[in-house]
């Protein structure tokens, strides 16, 4: 499942960047334009709800003053876990913010915008066991790359970075060790790439 969602998010930023002739991602972008890029990519998923009320939203809200429907957002703080079993957090609770660039897919998969370039997907939403490495994953948006990576940069961000300074760091010399012993952020690439 995590294969078809990463599939579908890559082709629709893809048709984003052509469609609006964006040659960079959202870590060049300033957080607080984020709305409007992820609405772009939530029109081409096709998604069936939003955090963010897109059909609401004015070319110069932010995501301090985008109009909200609080009923869709990421899982609350402490309501995810890693794959060891310790609560996961994001900036806000899940229900502002960050948590509320989500969007609901058809099939029931949840899609995140976070921290400006990481992309979360639980491919069966609010659905049990919200667990990394299970039913919940990750890629990343570089600067200059159309496609996604998972691969966190030398300057020592890690996933769910903005929320989470300590938190794990992916490397093609630790991703397997992780999936298979850590906290479970590793199985992403190990997925997309065995």
């Amino acid at each position: 499942m995590f294969k078809k969602q990463y599939s579908a998010v890559a082709q629709a930023i893809q048709m984003v960047y052509a469609k609006y002739d964006i040659s960079l991602t959202p870590q060049s972008v300033n957080h607080t334009e984020m709305p409007q890029y992820v609405c772009a990519i939530g029109k081409e998923l096709k998604s069936i709800g939003s955090g963010v009320k897109c059909e609401g939203l004015a070319d110069d809200d932010t995501i301090n003053s985008m109009p909200e429907n609080t009923k869709i957002h990421w899982h609350r703080n402490d309501e995810w876990f890693d794959k060891n079993g310790n609560p996961q957090r994001m900036n806000g609770a899940g229900v502002d913010g960050y948590g509320l660039l989500t969007f609901l897919l058809p099939d029931g998969a949840m899609i995140n915008f976070n921290c400006t370039n990481e992309v979360f997907i639980d491919v069966n939403g609010y659905k049990k066991p919200n667990t990394v490495g299970r039913d919940i994953f990750y890629f990343l948006l570089k600067d200059n790359q159309a496609a996604p990576v998972f691969w966190t940069s030398e300057n020592g961000n890690n996933i769910n970075g903005c929320s989470c300074p300590s938190c794990t760091r992916i490397t093609p010399n630790n991703y397997k060790e992780d999936c298979e012993t850590g906290s479970g952020w590793g199985c992403s690439p190990l997925y997309i790439m065995e």
